[in-house]
C-alpha cells in the first residue's frame, strides 16, 4: 500500500544527496548489549548507519523500514545485512519476549498519541525482560526550524509539515510514554547535532524493560 507516509520516504531516500554515518550514540549501551543473547530490531533505519554499527560489532541486527527504496541503497552497501519492509504502525512480526533490544532513532515520532502508545507497547511486549529500547526523538525545540508545519487539533506536540505527521517531545511527555513500572530509565537527555545540513535538537532515550 503506498500510504502518503510511504510515498514521502521513499522520494526522501531517492533523492537524499549524502549519507549520514553513525555518530557513536549508541556506544554508551554496550555495557547491556551482548551478542549472544538474541536479535537487535533497526526500526525505521532509513539507511542503515546504527544497524551497520552494531552488525561490525557482532549482532545479529534485522533492518527495518517502511520505504524499499532506503532498504534498496541498504542492501547495496551492506549485502548480508537482514531486512524487512515494514510499517511499525501495523504491529510488530516478532514474538513476545524474543528480542534483547531495540533502536528507534528518530523514528517514533511521527504517530499520534495513541498510535505511538500502541508502538511503544508492542516493542515493550517484543523485548526480553531487561531488554532495552534505544531511542531518539524530536524535541520541543526542534519546532523553531520547522517552517509551515501546521498544529494537530487536541494535541499539542503534534504537527503536521511536508504531507505527514510529525510529534515534538518534552520531558513530561517522555515519563508519560515510559512509565514506571513498565520501564526503568537507564538515559534521557536533551542533545543537538547537526543532521543532514543543519541543527536538530532532539531527546535521547534508553529504556530498560521491566
Amino acid at each position: 500500500m503506498n500510504t502518503p507516509d510511504k510515498k514521502y520516504w521513499n522520494t526522501t531516500y531517492t533523492e537524499l544527496p549524502f549519507h549520514v554515518d553513525h555518530d557513536g550514540w549508541l556506544d554508551k549501551y554496550a555495557v547491556w548489549l551482548d551478542p549472544q543473547k538474541g536479535k537487535i530490531v533497526d526500526l525505521g533505519c532509513g539507511l542503515g548507519h546504527n544497524a551497520k554499527a552494531l552488525r561490525t560489532q557482532g549482532f545479529d541486527v534485522l533492518a527495518c523500514d517502511l520505504s524499499e527504496k532506503a532498504l534498496e541503497q541498504l542492501r547495496q552497501d551492506e549485502p548480508q545485512m537482514k531486512t524487512l519492509q515494514l510499517d511499525m504502525a501495523d504491529g510488530l512480526p516478532f514474538a513476545d519476549g524474543s528480542l534483547q533490544a531495540v533502536v528507534a532513532d528518530l523514528s517514533l515520532h511521527y504517530f499520534s498519541r495513541s498510535t505511538t502508545v500502541r508502538i511503544i507497547g508492542d516493542i515493550h511486549r517484543a523485548l526480553q525482560p531487561g531488554g532495552l529500547l534505544l531511542c531518539r526523538v524530536h524535541a520541543v525545540a526542534e519546532l523553531a526550524v520547522k517552517q509551515g508545519a501546521v498544529a494537530v487539533k487536541d494535541d499539542p506536540f503534534l504537527y503536521e509539515s511536508e504531507g505527514i505527521l510529525r510529534r515534538f517531545f518534552d520531558e513530561r511527555q517522555l515519563r508519560q510514554f515510559f512509565p514506571d513500572p513498565e520501564w526503568e530509565t537507564v538515559e534521557r537527555n536533551e542533545q543537538a547535532m547537526e543532521r543532514y545540513g543543519q541543527l536538530k535538537r532532539f531527546w535521547e532515550v534508553g529504556v530498560k524493560k521491566l
